[in-house]
């Protein structure tokens, strides 16, 4: 009977790091540049001549975001393994 592979401790805890830092990074950037997003467009829709300014809470708050987005992922593979790797093969038979 084969044993389940033990997972690695050090890339658990790389791969938690790695999502609390994601986490961080998309609430704090993407929740900051949504906020800004949502004045900008209101100020745009009250001064038409003004709608350019929304761009910028995209690029400066949705590209980290889009970062943070990116640790989360890596780190939830990490914390979850990779695939599980075949047993070794036998021999052939003599």
């Amino acid at each position: 009977m084969s044993e389940a592979p033990k997972p690695d401790p050090v890339a658990g805890f790389f791969g938690a790091a790695l999502i609390a830092v994601g986490v961080l990074m998309m609430l704090l950037c993407g929740g900051c540049g949504a906020v800004f997003l949502i004045f900008f467009v209101a100020d745009g829709l009250m001064h038409p001549n003004g709608m350019s300014m929304a761009f910028m809470p995209i690029f400066l708050g949705g590209v980290p975001a889009l970062i943070g987005w990116g640790l989360f992922a890596w780190g939830r593979s990490l914390r979850r393994g990779g695939p599980p790797t075949p047993p070794p093969a036998s021999p052939p038979p003599r």
